[in-house]
């Protein structure tokens, strides 16, 4: 049984599929199978029946027992063979499924990346155009801080203009002659508006050419000095520069 059984073994050994071989087509892998599983089984049945022919019917008589063995081991031999050739055709089956299977992952998973591929240069597209965006904001913001800038500048010199302009000239004063000496001013050039008290201490305001200055006793106003301030009378007594004295009484 052996000996008979031997030749069926070179199917088996189909099992095994070369990695090389999955990127052929399911269909011609079947039919390949089909005509190997078909010459085999034709191979088969040709044996047994040559088999049968040559030997002479006297030693099938002698030994009634051996023909039905015989062809009981060729029954067996080709229905092992069909069932090696049969599982072999599920695992190229399941192979294939496999195959598929992975070729759709790997289908998909290129879609998916080409797709994220496509959303990151639409968002990096975005960016690009926020930036320029920004630049041309941040360059306009340029601009118009230089315009301010310039127009503050022209503002400041427009005030030290009209300052220059407004100011009051500055009184030149003429030395008297010396033939004729000018008679000391009995009153002062300014006029006394109120007697205030900051930090314990009595000051006069005084008002002259649209200008208000506070003096206390012993300071000088136009040459003209504060000698005395009574506040509860409100009179303030005042020396020229000439030594002429002179006093005001303020109305309550």
């Amino acid at each position: 049984m052996k000996s008979e059984r031997q030749p069926a073994q070179p199917v088996s050994s189909d099992e095994e599929v070369n990695p090389e071989d999955a990127g052929v087509k399911p269909a011609a892998r079947r039919i390949a199978y089909k005509t190997v599983l078909a010459a085999v089984v034709l191979g088969i049945f040709t044996i047994s029946v040559l088999w049968m022919f040559v030997n002479p019917r006297e030693g099938s008589q002698a030994k009634p027992s051996l023909v039905p063995e015989s062809d009981m081991r060729v029954h067996e031999a080709t229905l092992s063979n069909g069932l090696q050739v049969a599982g072999i055709e599920d695992q190229i089956g399941k192979i294939d499924r496999s195959m598929a299977s992975i070729t759709d992952r790997i289908d998909h998973g290129f879609e998916s990346q080409q797709n994220q591929s496509a959303v990151v240069k639409n968002q990096l597209s975005d960016m690009t155009q926020d930036i320029q965006a920004i630049k041309a904001t941040i360059a306009d913001q340029s601009e118009i801080n230089q315009e301010l800038d310039r127009q503050i500048k022209e503002a400041i010199s427009r005030l030290d203009t009209l300052i220059n302009e407004t100011r009051v000239p500055i009184a030149v004063k003429r030395k008297p002659s010396a033939r004729h000496k000018a008679r000391p001013v009995k009153t002062p050039p300014f006029q006394i508006d109120a007697i205030d008290v900051w930090d314990d201490l009595t000051y006069v305001a005084i008002s002259q050419v649209g200008r208000v200055a506070f003096v206390k006793t012993g300071e000088q106003q136009s040459g003209w000095t504060v000698t005395r301030i009574d506040r509860l009378k409100g009179q303030v007594n005042l020396q020229g520069p000439a030594g002429q004295v002179h006093s005001i009484t303020l109305p309550r």
